[in-house]
This record gives structure tokens, sequence and C-alpha cells, in this order.
């Protein structure tokens, strides 16, 4: 299966995180670098150059660790949509989310991922831009964090997911709260249990827990 990845970049002026893709092998996500979509596809292709800056190398970066948690995805009823022309079912492109972890250490921080996946028997078109994604972060009926609250130059970026293929970003989040309209806050996210649910578009995934220690 060749494994190509998507870089999106949108700046977070929260804690200088920067949401991104990258097309290449691989993803960053060594802290204080941007969070890195990887495309795996069961089609065969060549690595595309790196977006929105066709001159830019690819970044790289390790894969989900075998301790990922991943969430049951659960498309919206416009993701359900009848069938398009070129034979694309929406409502088998599905949204999921994944933690590198389970449980992180003081210090640590946590790396989400936004994975698209379409389950279908036919290749289909979908906009895996900036515009469209967002990770939130609640605690109990508590919301944490959310990517898109100091997200600045979104881009749509639209991609033909094979049958069996898929787009991933990841996020190394800061541990860090926001609000939105960006306002600043001191308060840093106390231990405890989290949930991580991603979107794009109208698609959402079903939440995933993980702890702060």
């Amino acid at each position: 299966m060749t494994i190509l990845a998507l870089l999106v970049i949108a700046t977070l002026a929260i804690a200088g995180i920067v949401l991104a893709g990258a097309l290449g092998k691989g993803a960053d996500a060594a802290a204080g670098q941007p969070p890195t979509p990887e495309a795996n596809s069961s089609a065969t292709t060549s690595p595309a150059p790196s977006s929105p800056v066709p001159s830019e190398a690819p970044s790289t970066s390790p894969a989900p660790s075998s301790s990922a948690t991943s969430a049951s995805p659960s498309p919206s009823p416009s993701a359900s949509a009848s069938v398009s022309d070129d034979g694309c079912d929406p409502a088998r492109v599905v949204v999921s989310a994944e933690t590198d972890r389970q449980s992180y250490g003081p210090g640590e921080d946590p790396v989400l991922s936004l994975v698209v996946r379409n389950e279908g028997p036919e290749a289909c078109t979908v906009n895996v831009g900036t515009s469209q994604m967002e990770f939130v972060l609640t605690s109990a009926d508590e919301r944490v964090f959310s990517s898109t609250d100091c997200q600045h130059d979104s881009q749509d970026l639209e991609r033909t997911i094979e049958p069996g293929g898929e787009e991933r970003a990841t996020f190394e989040w800061s541990r860090n709260r926001t609000v939105p309209g960006c306002t600043v806050l001191e308060e840093d996210p106390a231990p405890g249990t989290y949930a991580l649910t991603t979107r794009l578009g109208a698609r959402s995934s079903s939440p995933v827990a993980f702890t702060l220690q």
C-alpha cells in the first residue's frame, strides 16, 4: 500500500500551533512542528509535491503507535447523499479520531489524528482542506479546545481517495485551552480524562477518550 502525505497549512495563534498537511511519506509530529495529514491508498501512485507551496520538500513523521485509540466513524445525514455520477457513495466516506497513546504523563503532548477513509467500492473526491477540518477536545461537558478557535487563512483542498484508502491529519496538542474568538487563557487543562472528536465538513467522528496525568 503506497502512503502519501497531504500538507495543508493553517496557522493557530494560540501557542504558535500550525495546522497543516503534507503530501509525501509520513509526518513530523515533533513539538512545535506542523501537524501532518497523510494519505493511504490502495492504488499505486507517485508522491505528489508538497502543498500549498509546490517547491517545498515533504516533511516526515512517525506513524501513530500501536496503542492508538480509534473511534468508530459516525457520518452525519448530509454525508449520506445519493451515489454521484462517478459511482462514489458519500455515505461510505467516514471520519474517525485517533490518539497516539491512551495516557500522557506530565509534560507529554498528545498527538491527535483525524482519519478520512473511503470504505466504498469506488474512488471519491473529498475536500480535506483545513477549511473543513476541526479537532475538538472536551472534558465531561466542558469544551476545552478547538483547532478552529484561532485558525487563520484556512484552505480548501480536494483529494481523490481510492477504495480502501485514507487521508490522515495529525495534530500535536500543546495542552492549552482555547475559546471562540481566540481570547488568551492562562489556565491549562487539569489532569483527568478528555475526549477527542474530529470533524471534516459535515462528517464527524465518535469521541475517543484519553488521560492526562
